[in-house]
C-alpha cells in the first residue's frame, strides 16, 4: 500500500514517514498542500491512503483533500492537527475524513489507525 503523508513540520512529516516505512508500507511525503497535489496527479489510483496536516502554509488540510478528491474516486484521509476542537472534527468528518488525530501523534496510534483505515477500505489489508 502507498501512503501520502502531507505536512509542512520536517520533523513530524520525517517521523510519520519512518514509522510507517517499517510497516512495510510505501511512502510518499509532501511538505505542502501543493506539493500533494502533484504527487496525487503523477501517482493517481497507486494511492491507497493519505495522512494530511490540518494546518499547512498553502493550503489547509480541508483544502488539500478536495482537490485530491477531484483527482482520484477514494483517497481514505486520516488529518493530524495541534486544535482538536470539536468543530474542527466534526468539519474534517463533513470533508469525508476517516478520522482526526491530534498532534503529537504517538506512533503506535499512526499504526493502529493506518492499519484500521486500510482494512476497512481495502479487504486484503486485514491481517
Amino acid at each position: 500500500f502507498s501512503i501520502l503523508v502531507a505536512d509542512d513540520d520536517t520533523e513530524c512529516r520525517e517521523a510519520v514517514r519512518e514509522t510507517l516505512d517499517r510497516e512495510g508500507l510505501r511512502i510518499l511525503t509532501a511538505a505542502c498542500g501543493a506539493e500533494a497535489i502533484e504527487i496525487v496527479k503523477r501517482e493517481g489510483g497507486d494511492i491507497h491512503a493519505s495522512i494530511l496536516d490540518m494546518n499547512m502554509p498553502d493550503l489547509t488540510g480541508l483544502e488539500t483533500l478536495e482537490a485530491l478528491f477531484r483527482l482520484v474516486d477514494r483517497l481514505p484521509t486520516i488529518f493530524m492537527t495541534g486544535d482538536s476542537s470539536k468543530e474542527l472534527f466534526l468539519k474534517a468528518m463533513e470533508a469525508g475524513a476517516y478520522t482526526l488525530l491530534k498532534k503529537p501523534v504517538s506512533a503506535g496510534l499512526i499504526v493502529v489507525t493506518i492499519h484500521e483505515l486500510l482494512g476497512k477500505y481495502y479487504d486484503d489489508a486485514r491481517h
